[in-house]
């Protein structure tokens, strides 16, 4: 059993303990475009730094244990200079209004995908282009290597964010109210996407109707009959206890992805260089512990949503899939097309 999974109980034990104390607390706040993090007294020990950090994960959810990590990390390496409040389950809004304020300081760190930036860059498009990792090691060698290097740099570039740390998410699967083995059985049905536009448009050339839908409403809408199913992680499935209303499981692994910690690079800048590099530093850390232990783990996450009635499926004809999405790929601006290219050459 990984450390983020022993880590679960002892995580939200703590994650209430920071959320009480965050009540009382100030959240960093400017009359400029962009804001520097909040700086505070430190008992006479000079100015202390608070950065608000944001997710949309609940307290057992990895993102969780992953916040709560760097914030030990960061406060040992910086002597308590730089303090992390931590913010769980969408309490400062969802992906795209915890990501939008990061450029306000409302935030100062949200743990999402590269996906979230797609509106920000269509460079980002490459992280949701669908069926071009082989499997977990070709999409872990890749975001290790020079082209994963130069992916993050280009978007952060186009962006103005900074993109620190690879937290490996696992491959994205799909959980439908009714079993989903072919191409045919998904034709006509309403499937919950990211707002991701290559997302929305990979469902589509799919046959389904695709539904960008907060992820917060996604449960209720999956009990209710709006929508017939959704994709995501099995983290994401399992944490938010998805498969209850969704539990017919196909593993499609249609797209692999990281978790970031992700900032605004000029309120890092302008920060201290030592401080800046040990947050740096510490989400490099966290994403590889972070990695280790989805690998790890996801066979239990798979174990136990099977206990608790989940059937898992695989695809009968998974090139019929891949030749529905082509137009997908084709549609990616040039760079992007170039680095798939890379990926899948």
């Amino acid at each position: 059993m990984s450390i983020f999974k022993r880590a679960a109980v002892l995580g939200a034990a703590a994650s209430l303990v920071l959320g009480l104390a965050a009540c009382s607390g100030e959240s960093t706040t400017s009359d400029e475009t962009t804001s520097a993090p909040n700086e505070t007294n430190n008992g006479g020990a000079g100015a202390a730094t608070t950065l608000v950090l944001g997710h949309e994960g609940n307290d057992e959810d990895p993102r969780q244990t992953a916040a709560l990590r760097l914030k030990e990390l960061v406060e040992e390496a910086t002597d308590g200079r730089v303090e992390i409040e931590i913010h769980a389950n969408g309490t400062l809004g969802n992906w795209e209004q915890m990501i939008e304020g990061l450029q306000f300081g409302s935030t100062d760190i949200v743990i999402e995908s590269l996906l979230t930036l797609e509106s920000y860059s269509e460079l980002a498009s490459i992280e949701t282009a669908p069926f071009i990792y082989r499997d977990t090691e070709h999409f872990i060698e890749v975001w290790e290597g020079d082209i994963g290097d130069e992916i993050r740099g280009a978007v952060a570039e186009d962006t103005g964010f900074a993109i620190a740390g690879n937290m490996f998410r696992g491959a994205r699967q799909l959980s439908t109210k009714t079993p989903v083995t072919s191409l045919d059985d998904l034709s006509g049905l309403t499937i919950r996407t990211p707002s991701a536009p290559t997302m929305v448009a990979t469902w589509q050339a799919l046959g389904a109707r695709a539904e960008a839908m907060p992820w917060d409403e996604v449960y209720s809408a999956l009990e209710q009959g709006v929508l017939d199913g959704q994709e995501n992680p099995l983290s994401s499935i399992l944490f938010a206890s998805v498969h209850e209303v969704a539990p017919e499981i196909t593993m499609t692994s249609h797209v692999y992805a990281n978790f970031h910690f992700i900032m605004w690079d000029e309120a890092l800048q302008g920060m201290d260089e030592a401080d800046r590099e040990a947050i740096l530093e510490a989400a490099t850390v966290v994403g590889q512990e972070y990695t280790e232990a989805i690998q790890e783990d996801e066979a239990e996450y798979r174990a136990q949503m099977e206990d608790e009635g989940a059937t898992f499926h695989e695809l009968t004809d998974r090139d019929a899939w891949v030749e529905a999405t082509q137009p997908v790929i084709d549609s990616l601006p040039d760079r992007a097309k170039e680095w798939v290219g890379q990926i899948t050459g």
